[in-house]
């Protein structure tokens, strides 16, 4: 055992320390306080916390140490949204923006409408499933995850009695057979539908009629039940095929006054209670005209291309993903909206033959994943010019790389907010306001 005095902590929660000269990072920790440190293992754990700060608490999630899913359970929210706005603040610090403030969510857990576990077989020869082990393929056995929807928790350990109780067998990937890979639950918080899917590691799915019958016996609200078929070796949880075994295969979410239908592999913001004030905020920033034209990039199911509709003349939304923008079509119809059209495209592609043509843009909304937007499109829209661009970003590193660029093509930064869409873990969800530079008399 080693032991630590008043530690530096980073961003994510752990403390960098020196242990036979060599560095480790332990996690769930907070500045300033004394740990214990158990060496005995190739990567050192936190053993105890001896001098504990204020900003600790001892009701979060049991699973964090393993899981490794959560960065903030061992922390108060208050500190947490503390901890996101000075991250956020000291990244975009070489720009000169006004001071970046933190919007709560409604609430910091069990928030998530979309869960996904992956299943193994127990010592005791029971299904159960969990969250990979951090920086491993070994699953942890969860019961119950602080962040999914209770519904979908609920949902989930009655599916694993039943695939229990017909002896239907998980997946083992080191061995290649087995039926059972992941168990995924998409749940509308405002529609209270749910949505089951199974993932199998092929088409075959012995004992799916008693456990479709034995799921519909109890009242979970289940309004549709899917297999996704994923026999590829992949860490991805969801293959391209779906095989609908109860229902209509989709379910309903509202969000403010707009209803959307949610397909298994559509993308849809995982917290539903937090996005209507998200694209608020979106919307509020755009400053739409009734004679704009709006270009609403990487769409998915058109959530905010429709949050737009209501004060363009005309909204143009693109997504890659063809199920995505079949769903989006669905969308604009349910809600009786005239003047938004979809097109199923890469949008650096899309966005680069529209720059060859000089059509007309007067607002950009982008929230494209992870690994931010591409070179490509920035330069493009440097030849569009649009008037303002709205940026919605769940990576702040490649947003902060992109807003770089965006400033290269004559745009200039006026706000950044940070939405905390994902409470409890290091993620952040950002809306930047960028206006296109007026030349200089």
């Amino acid at each position: 055992m080693s032991e630590f005095k008043n530690i530096k902590v980073d961003y994510f929660g752990d403390a960098l320390v020196d242990i036979n000269g060599k560095a480790y990072k332990i996690h769930n920790c907070i500045n300033g306080e004394d740990i214990l440190v158990d060496d005995t293992f190739k990567y050192p754990i936190l053993e105890k916390v001896l001098k504990a700060s204020p900003n600790r608490i001892y009701d979060g999630c049991p699973y964090q140490a393993k899981c490794g899913g959560c960065n903030f359970m061992h922390i108060s929210y208050d500190y947490e949204l503390e901890l996101k706005k000075a991250y956020l603040n000291n990244l975009f610090k070489s720009f000169k923006i006004p001071e970046i403030e933190i919007i709560s969510t409604f609430q910091p857990n069990n928030y998530r409408n979309k869960s996904q576990m992956t299943y193994k077989l127990s010592k005791q020869r029971n299904v159960v499933c969990g969250f990979y082990e951090e920086y491993t393929h070994k699953v942890v056995t969860v019961k119950e995850c602080m962040l999914q929807a209770k519904q979908s928790n609920k949902v989930i350990e009655e599916l694993n009695k039943i695939l229990s109780k017909h002896k239907i067998t998980p997946y083992d990937e080191k061995r290649g057979n087995g039926i059972i890979r992941h168990v995924f639950v998409r749940y509308g918080f405002n529609t209270k539908e749910l949505m089951l899917i199974i993932v199998t590691n092929g088409e075959m799915f012995p004992g799916r009629n008693n456990v479709i019958q034995d799921l519909l016996k109890l009242d979970l609200n289940i309004k549709t039940i899917v297999q996704n078929i994923n026999s590829r070796n992949t860490s991805i949880v969801l293959g391209e095929k779906n095989k609908i075994l109860y229902g209509s295969g989709f379910i309903y979410e509202t969000v403010g006054n707009y209803k959307f239908k949610i397909s298994p592999n559509s993308f849809f913001q995982v917290n539903s209670l937090g996005m209507k004030k998200l694209y608020d905020l979106a919307i509020k920033q755009a400053n739409i005209k009734n004679t704009d034209i709006v270009l609403d990039a990487y769409c998915g199911v058109g959530t905010i291309a429709i949050f737009a509709s209501k004060f363009a003349k005309e909204v143009i939304g693109v997504e890659l993903n063809k199920q995505a923008i079949k769903d989006a079509v669905i969308n604009a119809k349910i809600n009786n909206i005239n003047n938004i059209t979809f097109i199923a495209d890469d949008a650096t592609n899309y966005i680069t033959h529209q720059a060859k043509e000089r059509k007309k843009i007067d607002v950009l909304i982008i929230d494209p994943p992870r690994d931010g937007s591409t070179k490509q499109f920035i330069n493009a829209v440097g030849f569009l010019k649009p008037r303002t661009i709205i940026y919605v970003s769940c990576e702040p590193t490649t947003l902060k790389r992109d807003l770089y660029q965006f400033i290269d093509n004559d745009y200039e930064i006026k706000s950044i907010t940070g939405v905390d869409m994902f409470s409890r873990t290091k993620h952040i969800e950002c809306v930047i306001r960028l206006d296109l530079q007026q030349p200089k008399k």
